[in-house]
């Protein structure tokens, strides 16, 4: 049990609960992808999720591309996108509120 004290305008409050984390709750997104695409051509992202065990598990996942002008995202829930003019932009991959860190993602010239 997790005893929290607040001090205030009103004098001293005691406030009683537990805290104890959902260990069945992903907690964890790992991705696998490439660092560039030629112009034009397919880029496809893998994401896979984990719990607070450990675990693998299946969780929906929805990608993001930062500069869809540079890269495309032509599947946001299969992680596809395709490579639309030379730069550099970032993608994303989101389970819920937990998000991925931004990946750089560089679109060559052919």
């Amino acid at each position: 049990m997790l005893i929290l004290w607040a001090v205030g305008t009103g004098g001293v409050g005691l406030a009683c609960g537990t805290f104890a984390p959902d260990l069945n709750e992903v907690i964890q997104i790992t991705v696998v992808v490439a660092d560039s695409v030629p112009l034009a051509d397919t880029l496809r992202a893998h994401a896979t999720a984990a719990t607070g065990r450990g675990d693998t598990v299946a969780a929906t996942m929805i990608w993001t591309s930062f500069d869809t002008t540079i890269l495309a995202l032509a599947d946001s829930s299969a992680g596809v996108f395709v490579g639309r003019q030379a730069g550099t932009t970032g993608i994303q991959v989101r389970n819920g509120k937990l998000r991925s860190n931004p990946i750089p993602i560089r679109v060559t010239a052919p």
